[in-house]
């Protein structure tokens, strides 16, 4: 079920009374701040959703029955539960379950191509040449990507597919950016390669554009596409920042910004946050006049917050939101 659209329900002044900050760090502490100020800004209530194991199975059982690698060590399988905690919170509003199990497995993609990148790169390197030329990609788990991104014309319109892949393709090349620019300092002037890189690696048009359902029509979402991407990129690096800064992390956009701009990285993280509510404030009155469209942002700029609370990795229960 996707969390309250309900803004009455949200009360700002009382959520940021009742909500007491653990014992932070000062660096932890003002990231915790940025993450309450942005949800309170674009009204979305801090969500608790079950993790859906029957969602699991059935997109397993998906896998299996398309000839996909789901089982053993070097498969799909392990990277399933990040790509359920999407779909079923950010895409639960779906009118079918084929659209969200769909979602799923892309995801699912994602998250295994990000750790193929990490042992292999020569696996990624040629995958967008050979997907072009439909050649097998030498990687089991590749090939049956190259197969789920050919099935995507067939669920949504040709715009709205060729967007998709696209961006897709363009998430794969940003893959080989970051390898090759690994130790690159960043130019006092290059204040708009952030942005770009992460851009490139988010693949934002297609997770922006999938929350429509397929029998809108294209006009009545398709302006606030820009917008949207802003508000989906911005949010990722808000409420991800936290388990970078934990970990010691500084190859991400919060820092990149806070180097080229000589600020803090608060301070960089406060201008993400203004760029996030002010594209979701464009984008509420993009969609207004469309009804459809409209109620499908709503559902999912609040499971898109689920998404970030439900999977372990952000470690935002340590907050206490």
């Amino acid at each position: 079920m996707a969390p309250s659209t309900n803004a009455d329900e949200y009360d700002s002044i009382s959520y940021r009374q009742a909500k007491l900050a653990p014992s932070l760090p000062a660096r932890l502490d003002g990231t915790r701040d940025v993450i309450v100020s942005f949800l309170e800004r674009c009204s979305i209530p801090y969500p608790h959703d079950p993790y859906d194991y029957e969602f699991d199975a059935a997109t397993r059982a998906d896998g299996l029955r398309r000839g996909y690698l789901m089982e053993g060590p070097k498969s799909l399988g392990p990277f399933v539960p990040g790509a359920v905690a999407m779909a079923t919170t950010a895409y639960a509003h779906l009118p079918d379950k084929e659209g969200q199990i769909l979602m799923c497995l892309y995801t699912t993609f994602l998250i295994y191509l990000d750790d193929v990148f990490n042992e292999d790169i020569d696996t990624v390197r040629e995958f967008n040449e050979r997907f072009i030329h439909r050649e097998p990609q030498g990687d089991e788990v590749l090939d049956n990507f190259a197969d789920l991104l050919l099935q995507i014309p067939k669920y949504f319109g040709r715009v709205v597919a060729n967007i998709m892949i696209t961006s897709t393709l363009n998430l794969v090349t940003a893959l080989l950016l970051e390898y090759e620019t690994q130790g690159m300092a960043l130019g006092s002037g290059a204040q708009g390669y952030p942005t770009f890189s992460r851009v490139m690696s988010g693949a934002s048009e297609t997770y922006a554009l999938w929350m429509f359902p397929p029998e809108l029509p294209l006009r009545s979402y398709i302006q606030a596409l820009p917008e949207l991407m802003i508000f989906i990129n911005n949010g990722n690096d808000i409420l991800s920042f936290y388990k970078e800064e934990l970990a010691g992390e500084v190859v991400n956009r919060v820092s990149f910004i806070a180097d080229s701009r000589d600020i803090s990285k608060n301070e960089a993280l406060r201008l993400l946050e203004d760029e996030a509510v002010a594209a979701h404030d464009r984008v509420v009155q993009i969609l207004a006049p469309h009804k459809g469209a409209s109620e499908a942002f709503q559902h999912f700029k609040h499971g898109y917050v689920g998404f970030h609370a439900l999977a372990k990795r952000y470690k935002l229960d340590e907050l206490n939101l």
